[in-house]
């Protein structure tokens, strides 16, 4: 939703932008819904290749502490105490 919601944002500066400054190439209004659309699918791809960077670390994280908690506890003992309160289970073993 949040993607979907940057898009429409894109969308509407983009259509704000139109409307106001009026720029030459779209004189007669022809390519007013063109633009919003190619600057919805925009905002759409640059929202989603920042939350799949987000997400691709978020993954490793977990990945890494299921493999070896212990190097987690070792190099980021803040973040490891904070897994280990929200998630009591995963310091087992450690």
């Amino acid at each position: 939703m949040g993607i979907i919601l940057i898009g429409a944002i894109t969308a509407l500066f983009s259509y704000a932008y139109v409307e106001w400054v009026k720029p030459t190439f779209n004189a007669g209004g022809n390519y007013t819904v063109v633009l919003v659309l190619i600057c919805f699918l925009l905002g759409i791809m640059m929202a989603t290749i920042v939350a799949n960077v987000i997400d691709s670390g978020v993954a490793t994280t977990f990945v890494a502490l299921a493999e070896d908690p212990e190097a987690l506890r070792r190099t980021k003992p803040e973040l490891y105490q904070r897994i280990v309160q929200t998630w009591p289970q995963i310091a087992v073993g450690v």
